[in-house]
C-alpha cells in the first residue's frame, strides 16, 4: 500500500490568474453510472469523473473551475469530499470503479485524490482501503479520516500544507457493518461513525493517531451522514430508513453518549445531510420516491430538501422544497444563507436561499456534466 503522494497530471480548465474566493465548495461528479426507471446501470466507455469547484460566497453561486480525471463514486454517503480549512486542497474518495473484467458491474475502489484548489490540478493519489467513502478533516487541518466502507476500517492521513500521506489504516469492525463515515468533533476528541449495514452508530475516542471505541448506539436503519456541532457537544445522524419507511434524524448528546431525540423527515431515503458552520441549520436531502420505478405506488418525480433549525438538541422543521431525482449531498455557505443541493439524474446542483429558516429556490442550476455524487464546503460541519 502506498503511503506517499504521487505526482499526477490532470486536465483542468484554466480561468485566468489565481484569485481569492470567499468560500470554496467542491462537487464530485460520477460519470460512470445512470439511473433509468429505478434501475442503475453503468455507461459504456464513460468519460472520466470530474470535480466542480464553486464559490459559495455570494449569490448567484460562481463556478470557479473543473478538474478532470478525478475518480469519484455515487456509492456510499455523499461525503466523499473534504476541504482543508485554509481551502488549499481537497480530498476526493472513490468507493467504487467499473470492473475491468465486466464493465456492467462495479467493484470496490480505494483511491483518494488530492486536488490543489488554487491551481486546480491533481497533486497525487493515495490508496486507503476498499470502498473509500466518507472523509473528515480535523479543525486544525492536520489530519483526515477516511472510512473504508467495504473493509470496516478507517485510514488516517497526515496533512502538511499540500503534502498528504497515509499514516496508517485502523481495522475497527467487520466489513459487513458498512462503516460509511466518521465525523470528527471540532475539539478532536470524539469520532462518530455510521454503520450503514447494521443500523448502529459507534462513538470513538480519538487521540494522537489512535482510534478506540467508547460505545455503540442503535439508530434507525441505514445511517449514513453525521455532523457534530461547533461546541463538540451534539451530533446529528441521518438514516435513510427502512425501505418502506421515511428517513430519520437522530440527535446524540456526546457528553452522555445517549440519544436525546429523533425526527421523521416525512420522506423516504434520507441520502444526504449537512449542518451549517454555526450549528444552527440542518439540510436533509431525500430521494422521496424519485428512485422508484415509475409504476411503483411510491414513485414521485422529484426528491425533497428539508430544512431544520437545531436549537440545543431540538430540531424544528422550517421549510422544504422539491429538488431533482436521486439527489445526494448538500452544502452551506459560511453564513448559512445559501445551500447547494446535488441531483444525480439531472447532473446538476440547485441553489437555495435560507432566510432565517425560509427556504427559497433561487432558480440557479449548476450543470456539472456527470451525476453530482458528493459535495462539501470548507466550513461544512
Amino acid at each position: 500500500m502506498r503511503n506517499t503522494v504521487i505526482t499526477g497530471v490532470c486536465l483542468a480548465l484554466s480561468f485566468g490568474a489565481p484569485q481569492a474566493y470567499a468560500q470554496l465548495a467542491v462537487s464530485s461528479n460520477d460519470h460512470k453510472i445512470v439511473q433509468e426507471n429505478g434501475v442503475n446501470r453503468n455507461l459504456p466507455n464513460p468519460p472520466p469523473d470530474t470535480v466542480t469547484i464553486m464559490d459559495l460566497g455570494a449569490l448567484p453561486v460562481k463556478v470557479v473551475g473543473t478538474v478532470s480525471n478525478v475518480p469519484g463514486s455515487v456509492v456510499g454517503p455523499p461525503l466523499s469530499v473534504a476541504i482543508t480549512p485554509d481551502e488549499s486542497i481537497a480530498l476526493i474518495a472513490s468507493s467504487s470503479k467499473i470492473d475491468p473484467a465486466d464493465p456492467t458491474k462495479l467493484v470496490p475502489d480505494d483511491r483518494v485524490t488530492v486536488i490543489d484548489l488554487k491551481d486546480r490540478k491533481i497533486l497525487g493519489t493515495l490508496n486507503t482501503g476498499p470502498g473509500a467513502a466518507g472523509i473528515s478533516i480535523t479543525k486544525d487541518g492536520k489530519r483526515a479520516y477516511v472510512a473504508n466502507r467495504m473493509a470496516g476500517s478507517i485510514s488516517i492521513l497526515s496533512i502538511d500544507g499540500k503534502d498528504v500521506k497515509l499514516v496508517k489504516t485502523v481495522p475497527l469492525m467487520d466489513a459487513k457493518t458498512l462503516l460509511s463515515h466518521l465525523a470528527v468533533s471540532p475539539d478532536g476528541a470524539t469520532g462518530v461513525a455510521t454503520r450503514n449495514g447494521d443500523a448502529k452508530v459507534e462513538l470513538m475516542k480519538l487521540g494522537g493517531d489512535n482510534i478506540t471505541s467508547s460505545s455503540v448506539l442503535d439508530v434507525a436503519p441505514r445511517p449514513y451522514a453525521v455532523s457534530v456541532t461547533p461546541d463538540s457537544k451534539t451530533a446529528v445522524v441521518a438514516s435513510l430508513g427502512d425501505p418502506k419507511a421515511n428517513g430519520i434524524l437522530t440527535v446524540i448528546d456526546l457528553a452522555t453518549g445517549k440519544i436525546v431525540g429523533t425526527t421523521d423527515i416525512g420522506h423516504e431515503n434520507l441520502e444526504g445531510m449537512m449542518m451549517s458552520s454555526d450549528g444552527r441549520w440542518i439540510a436533509a436531502v431525500a430521494h422521496a420516491g424519485s428512485t422508484r420505478p415509475k409504476d411503483a405506488p411510491q414513485f414521485k418525480p422529484n426528491g425533497m430538501v428539508v430544512l431544520y433549525k437545531l436549537d440545543g438538541t431540538g430540531l424544528t422543521k422550517t421549510g422544504e422544497a422539491p429538488i431533482g431525482g436521486w439527489s445526494q449531498g448538500a452544502s452551506f455557505s459560511r453564513d448559512g444563507s445559501a445551500i447547494v443541493v446535488q441531483n444525480m439524474n439531472e447532473k446538476n446542483l440547485q441553489v437555495f436561499k435560507n432566510d432565517n429558516g425560509k427556504l427559497t429556490d433561487t432558480g440557479q442550476k449548476i450543470d456539472v456534466g456527470g451525476g453530482a455524487a458528493a459535495v462539501r464546503s470548507s466550513t461544512d460541519r
